[in-house]
């Protein structure tokens, strides 16, 4: 099967923003800093109170209450943006470049303006679909992005992975 495809900005951003939802360090760190700030400000809240500033004592208990609920909210945009700029500084070159991904019984055949390569199908550690995307993970750490826009079927290329003993790892409802 032969794939004929172009990334895009937003495609490498639903990447990496996938990869960190799934990745235990980045969970970790966003439950350690929303636990943080929330204590540090409960803290600064009693502190105040105790000290008889009780309109800034307040002040420290709204924000407590604030980051315990909407640290999440803050956490993803933060990340957002931040991946944004890497990939804009990064990758902005092989924006709507054209690509191909060959797909046969024993190798993944990739073709692009910068290279050429080939990967055993052994190689694979997971394949994910989101809404939006297909991201077809190597151990050696590389990935494949393949936008479902850019394919002709997408029930024909699940069959083909199918085929190849594959499976395909529900991804849909992923948050970062």
């Amino acid at each position: 099967m032969k794939i004929n495809y172009k990334i895009e900005a937003a495609d490498f951003l639903a990447f990496q923003l996938f990869t960190a939802s799934t990745d235990d360090i980045i969970q970790k760190r966003k439950r350690k800093s929303r636990f943080f700030y929330s204590v540090l400000f409960g803290m600064a809240s009693v502190f105040c109170i105790v000290n008889d500033t009780l309109f800034v004592g307040i002040y420290f208990g709204i924000l407590a209450i604030t980051m315990a609920l909407f640290y999440p909210h803050f956490f993803r945009w933060r990340y957002k943006k931040q991946y944004a700029n890497f990939i804009e500084r990064n990758y902005s070159k092989r924006f709507g470049e054209p690509a191909q991904l060959e797909i046969t019984k024993d190798f993944i055949y990739s073709k692009d303006k910068v290279a050429d390569g080939k990967v055993k199908l052994s190689e694979i550690e997971s394949i994910h679909e989101t809404a939006l995307h297909f991201f077809i993970k190597m151990g050696s750490g590389m990935s494949f992005i393949l936008p479902k826009r850019e394919l002709e079927s997408i029930d024909l290329f699940k069959e083909t992975i199918q085929q190849l003993g594959l499976k395909i790892v529900d991804a849909h409802d992923y948050k970062l």
